[in-house]
């Protein structure tokens, strides 16, 4: 449970998440894309990559903020269930900074470097490694996006009409996410890499709009102990009854 502030904030959090995306997206689409290698690693020192790249970065550790307060508002009721909730998400953070720090000052600040200094076809290889590791620590990110969304849709079962708007979200990011891992990993043609890249902007606009209006819109819940005390008349009223007998 927070506070209506801590839930605004998580929400124009959100919307900044989804700004930085459509300038990703807008990186994506400006500039070219490269024909080989060497063009691949060079064009990620790009000086529009190092904003978007570290845009991201600092984006991740936004995103466990935006997650936490989303668990947060069944802390009460489900706190257990809650708790693993983040625990999934938290640790898809976790991958998402460890894995773009790399990728930040490792293959788009020092590599380049190096191979601009001098060409050796050593550095690419190390380029290529990094993209192995990167495309294999995405089963574990991705699992842990996917375990934390079916536990989300779970733990707001709660009842509330303004609680189908989040659990609507993350179906949303169940489907996607299932899609894409096998077709990935399992070799399955469910969501091809060129069908993906197509939708995945607006797949972030449909999460992280709805996401935002979720949190400005819906209420705090009301713990068991404040709702007896609601329920219960006032003392003045409890002696006028037993006066009466």
């Amino acid at each position: 449970m927070t506070s209506r502030r801590t839930r605004i904030a998580a929400a124009v959090v959100a919307l900044t998440y989804l700004g930085i995306q459509g300038f990703q997206e807008c990186v994506f689409r400006t500039l070219p894309d490269p024909a080989t290698p060497a063009q691949e690693l060079m064009l990620g020192a790009h000086p529009l990559h190092l904003v978007r790249s570290t845009a991201m970065l600092f984006a991740m550790f936004a995103l466990v903020f935006v997650y936490g307060v989303v668990c947060l508002q069944r802390i009460r009721a489900r706190p257990v269930l809650a708790g693993f909730t983040f625990l999934a998400f938290l640790m898809f953070g976790i991958l998402e900074i460890m894995l773009r720090s790399v990728e930040l000052v490792w293959t788009q600040v020092k590599l380049p470097a190096a191979y601009a200094a001098a060409p050796d076809p050593a550095i690419l290889d190390k380029a290529a490694t990094f993209g192995a590791v990167q495309h294999a620590l995405y089963l574990p990110l991705g699992s842990s996006v996917l375990i934390g969304s079916v536990l989300a849709v779970w733990l707001f079962a709660s009842g509330r009409k303004i609680d189908r708007v989040i659990q609507a979200v993350f179906l949303l990011n169940v489907l996607r996410n299932t899609a894409r891992m096998l077709t990935t990993y399992a070799g399955l043609p469910i969501f091809s890499t060129g069908a993906y890249e197509a939708a995945y902007f607006p797949m972030v606009v449909a999460f992280y709009v709805p996401l935002a209006y979720w949190l400005i819109k819906r209420p705090a819940d009301v713990a068991a102990g404040e709702l007896g005390a609601a329920a219960r008349p006032p003392p003045a009223i409890v002696a006028l009854a037993s006066d009466r007998r």
